[in-house]
């Protein structure tokens, strides 16, 4: 019979224990604020990794992983009213968007960034439609031109674009290049790849 009361009196300890945890833990989260989501370039689709994440009001950031994911989580605060977030990427259009943080709330976001100068394959599509067939180089702050750039420009009626030390996402050139290659195929064959210097972005790719 002791033991039998032991047994309800241990079952009844570990229940109130369980619900004082439950508790805790929904007390805790129902003045939360989470924020979280993912963000996807507007060139390929594909997701951004090292985005910066900022709260501006909290001073705080969080930054995307590798398949472009963020999550950041705080304490609702008493003042508390809005929230700007602020996304930036390196060759990527500022985004920022204001949100409610007065009440708990979980947020899930897609972000799309556009690229800087609108690099991308459709930009290289209307530049060709145009007659202007734009080979893009970014050399840093010490651009590089060999004498066989101005033989090969001329030859193959191409302009060599130099952005120097601006910022410019690899995969924004990439992906006009790659379309200004598929052009450069079609009206010249192959051979046009022999005689072109190898250092542009996207050429060991299309070799590949």
């Amino acid at each position: 019979m002791i033991n039998l009361f032991q047994d309800k009196t241990k079952l009844i300890l570990t229940i109130l224990f369980l619900n004082s945890i439950i508790g805790f833990s929904q007390n805790e989260k129902s003045n939360e604020i989470v924020i979280k989501g993912i963000v996807l370039s507007e060139v390929n689709g594909k997701p951004l990794e090292n985005v910066y994440v900022s709260y501006k009001s909290r001073y705080r950031y969080s930054s995307t992983d590798e398949n472009g994911k963020f999550e950041y989580k705080y304490s609702i605060r008493e003042k508390d009213s809005l929230e700007t977030i602020e996304l930036t990427a390196l060759g990527y259009e500022n985004i920022d968007t204001i949100i409610r943080v007065d009440k708990p709330k979980e947020y899930v976001f897609e972000f799309v960034m556009r690229p800087r100068f609108g690099l991308n394959r459709e930009k290289a599509l209307t530049d060709i439609k145009n007659g202007e067939i734009n080979i893009l180089e970014s050399s840093g702050i010490a651009p590089v031109f060999y004498k066989s750039d101005s033989k090969f420009a001329k030859k193959y009626n191409v302009n060599f674009v130099e952005y120097g030390c601006e910022a410019i996402a690899e995969e924004s050139l990439y992906e006009y290049n790659r379309t200004v290659f598929e052009y450069l195929d079609k009206k010249y064959g192959k051979k046009w790849r022999k005689k072109i210097r190898k250092d542009i972005v996207g050429l060991n790719e299309e070799n590949e």
